[in-house]
C-alpha cells in the first residue's frame, strides 16, 4: 500500500511539529510520553512511517518487544528502508539469541544508515556471536573508531577480546571504559573476570 498524501499542508506541518516534540521526548529518556505520542500521530494518520518509527523505536527502550515488533513490521509496510526499523527487529532478534536473523537485520540497517556507530556495534555483536568472529570484532572496531569513548562498544569489545582469550587487548579497553565511566555495572563485571583469568594464569606458572 503506498502512504498516503496529506490532504492539506497545515496537517503535514503539525505532524512535523509533534514529530519534533516527540523526539525531544525520546531525548530526555521519556520514552513513555514520546511513544504515546507517535501512537496519537499514528491514529490520526495511520500511514505515517516517520510516527511509526518513533513509536517502534521508543517501545524498544520501553523492553516492551512484542509492541515494538509490531510496529516496526508496520513501519517496513511504509518503508522498506527504515534504518530504525530493521534496528528494532536486529535487537529483539538478538535478544531471543537469534543471531542468524539479527544479522540480517542489523547489516539492513546499516546499508541505509551507515558509519552509524550504536548500529556497528550491535550489527558486531551480533556478528560475532553468529559464528563469525573476526567480522563481528573488525564490525566492532569501525564503530569504536567513529566513537572511541563509547563504553558499550568498548564493553562488547574487549568481551569478544575476552572470548578469545586476548586479554591484553580487552584489559586495554576496560581500563578506558573505566575512566569515561568509573561505575559502569558491566565494566566493573568485565575487570572482575579479567583480574580473575590473571590471577588463575599466574598460580599455574
Amino acid at each position: 500500500m503506498k502512504p498516503a498524501i496529506k490532504s492539506t499542508a497545515k496537517l503535514s506541518r503539525k505532524i512535523i511539529k509533534e514529530l519534533a516534540k516527540s523526539e525531544g521526548y525520546k531525548l530526555k529518556g521519556e520514552h513513555k510520553k514520546a511513544a504515546d505520542l507517535a501512537e496519537k500521530l499514528l491514529m490520526q494518520d495511520p500511514e505515517c512511517a516517520e510516527a511509526a518509527e518513533e513509536l517502534a523505536d521508543n517501545l524498544l527502550s520501553l523492553e516492551k518487544y512484542e509492541a515494538a515488533k509490531k510496529a516496526a513490521l508496520h513501519v517496513l509496510v511504509l518503508k522498506k528502508t527504515s534504518y530504525i526499523a530493521h534496528f528494532v527487529l536486529g535487537f529483539l532478534a538478538s535478544h531471543q539469541e537469534d543471531w542468524k536473523l539479527s544479522v540480517e537485520h542489523f547489516r539492513k540497517s546499516n546499508d541505509c544508515q551507515s558509519n552509524n556507530p550504536e548500529i556497528l556495534r550491535c550489527l558486531g555483536w551480533a556478528l560475532f556471536h553468529n559464528h563469525d568472529h573476526a567480522g563481528g570484532i573488525a564490525t566492532l572496531q569501525r564503530g569504536l573508531f567513529l566513537r572511541p569513548d563509547d563504553v558499550a562498544i568498548l564493553s562488547d569489545l574487549a568481551a569478544c577480546f575476552l572470548q578469545e582469550n586476548r586479554f591484553d587487548e580487552a584489559l586495554d579497553l576496560l581500563k578506558k571504559a573505566v575512566e569515561i565511566s568509573p561505575d559502569d555495572e558491566r565494566v566493573q563485571d568485565l575487570l572482575s573476570v579479567v583480574h580473575r583469568v590473571q590471577k588463575a594464569f599466574s598460580r599455574t606458572k
